[in-house]
């Protein structure tokens, strides 16, 4: 029997107190290791060591998953950081993040994230991806950007 893929797409909403030049630098899977728990990044290739376009980078940690990172787009003027990543031999997903400010100076960090898979194996990952609480892993990531932050201000209004 011929293999069939299997896609879905989920999305959620960061919200942040900061501006875009606090965050931006923080959208990138080497600066992720600062600001995250257990979050382990390989830079395969950028002229800057960080997030560029067409750049890529390499995680295992912390969810046990070798995936390959390309960013496609990395544009703070426009807003937008988009990902194309890769789990080898199981799946691959487009990663896009749009970010707007709104009355308050309140960030929404939109998040959205279409997988496919590309192996059976992968299709069996993605429908547990698919059950997975999305917004309780976005908030988890919303509290840990936050309190990073916080420290980073506290830092410098210290020296």
């Amino acid at each position: 029997m011929r293999f069939q893929a299997r896609q879905f797409m989920r999305n959620g909403v960061i919200h942040c107190k900061a501006t875009i030049e606090e965050v931006f630098p923080l959208l990138c899977p080497k600066k992720e290791e600062e600001w995250i728990p257990g979050w382990e990044c390989e830079t395969i290739w950028s002229t800057s060591g960080y997030n560029e376009e067409a750049a890529i980078f390499r995680t295992v940690k912390p969810y046990d998953t070798e995936l390959y990172w390309t960013t496609l787009q990395y544009d703070m003027n426009n807003r937008v950081v988009d990902f194309l990543i890769t789990a080898p031999r199981l799946y691959m997903f487009r990663f896009k993040i749009d970010i707007h400010e709104n009355a308050n100076k309140i960030l929404a960090m939109m998040f959205t994230q279409v997988f496919t898979s590309i192996t059976e194996e992968g299709s069996t990952l993605i429908k547990r991806y698919e059950s997975e609480d999305f917004d309780l892993r976005l908030k988890r990531l919303e509290e840990l950007m936050s309190l990073y932050l916080d420290d980073e201000r506290a830092k410098k209004h210290m020296q």
